[in-house]
């Protein structure tokens, strides 16, 4: 049986999604609207359906599964997929607190910025100054940082993993 998730009640309930866009649908980027579309689409037939069967000729018994979007505007795939993300980056960080920031770029600056090194270089220092003047009243010493950028889809979002000492850190 299929159970909706807590985020697509919000666009479903009383077909507010679709009240929404012929209210407001002139304002709304495509890209928004197909994130939307493929969310509320999430995990049913439209998605596409696997069929696994069992290994035995004798045996009629078959399963489906109803595919993901993998969008990261999705409350289920998009938070799954920055877990994974974490979870592989991890055993290259060291074994001590850390925290964890998240920078995420207006999607109409993502053109300008996507292939160019030199200007994603200038935003990786942007965003360490940041955090480091930030930190700097907070605790005695930055260990070190690491910026590590992730694509996904059209977007760009800068990750910053903060190494600072422990003290005062809060």
């Amino acid at each position: 049986m299929y159970i909706p998730r807590p985020a697509k009640l919000l666009f479903t309930i009383d077909d507010g999604w679709n009240k929404f866009l012929e209210k407001y649908g002139d304002s709304v980027s495509s890209w928004t609207s197909l994130s939307v579309e493929r969310m509320l689409a999430c995990g049913t037939c439209a998605m596409g359906v696997r069929r696994y069967c069992c290994a035995s000729s004798d045996c009629s018994h078959s399963r489906f599964f109803c595919q993901s979007c993998k969008s990261k505007a999705c409350s289920s795939c998009g938070f799954k997929a920055t877990e994974q993300w974490l979870a592989q980056q991890v055993h290259i960080l060291p074994d001590c607190d850390w925290q964890h920031i998240t920078f995420t770029m207006p999607h109409l600056l993502w053109p300008f910025f996507n292939n160019n090194w030199l200007l994603l270089n200038a935003l990786f220092r942007a965003a360490t100054e940041l955090c480091c003047s930030w930190l700097a009243n907070r605790v005695s010493k930055l260990v070190f940082s690491v910026p590590c950028i992730l694509m996904a889809g059209n977007s760009i979002n800068i990750r910053m993993f903060m190494f600072p000492s422990l003290e005062g850190f809060g």
